[in-house]
């Protein structure tokens, strides 16, 4: 039996990804696969997701990383992946504080 902690390749390949039921699982097998992430909610990007790690990571540095912080997504951000869900929601956030900064400055000027 193949142990599925051990990566198969040392550089990621697109056409190694494999995606079924929200999982995405990176190896040429179903015996030597490994696990990459589990998208549970919402939108499912994850061709964005695995043309990221292609361009950023090796397969041990993510499984080292994943190992260590026990959160797929946490790694891939902090190397800068943004999915469509948290720019959306930094847009908001600029928005509310452009409308809390402009309500203080009005508080001032009134003064």
């Amino acid at each position: 039996m193949l142990n599925t902690t051990q990566a198969p390749t040392i550089l990621f390949q697109k056409d190694l990804f494999s995606y079924h039921g929200g999982y995405l699982m990176y190896g040429h097998n179903i015996g030597d696969q490994v696990f990459i992430a589990r998208f549970k909610y919402g939108a499912k990007p994850w061709k964005k997701w695995a043309n990221f790690l292609c361009k950023n990571f090796t397969v041990e540095e993510y499984l080292q990383a994943v190992k260590e912080t026990k959160n797929p997504r946490k790694v891939v951000e902090d190397k800068g992946y943004c999915d469509e869900t948290t720019i959306r929601v930094m847009k908001m956030q600029l928005k509310v504080k452009d409308k809390i900064i402009a309500e203080l400055n009005k508080r001032l000027e009134a003064k």
